[in-house]
């Protein structure tokens, strides 16, 4: 078991805006990864192209407002709002609120 708590995180949303909380063997075949994303507004992530994970991707928007687009298709996030992301399915989040957004990510590394 891994608790990674929120004192440890405070004071970080000025850091780099992708950081892993959590990177371990779940099993013996996959790794877990969590972390965080801070992204100003107007900010990009990936700044240009687009993300691709080899397994599904759960995002948390915690704070802010961000538009998630794909190949074929593009949805507004707001604060509370889950993301499903299908695996092999290029992306990118971009913050379009006037606020740092904070997204909670997770993912297996396959």
């Amino acid at each position: 078991m891994k608790v990674v708590k929120r004192r440890q995180l405070e004071g970080q949303e000025n850091l780099q805006p992708l950081r892993i909380l959590i990177s371990g063997k779940n099993n013996e075949k996959n790794d877990c990864l969590a972390g965080l994303a801070f992204l100003y507004p107007g900010q990009r992530i990936p700044s240009s192209g687009f993300l691709l994970h080899p397994t599904e991707e759960f995002l948390y928007v915690k704070s802010g407002t961000i538009r998630i687009e794909t190949h074929k298709e593009w949805d507004v996030a707001e604060e509370g709002d889950l993301i499903l992301m299908p695996p092999c399915e290029p992306h990118f989040n971009v913050n379009i609120s006037d606020k740092q957004a904070e997204l909670l990510w997770c993912r297996s590394s396959a």
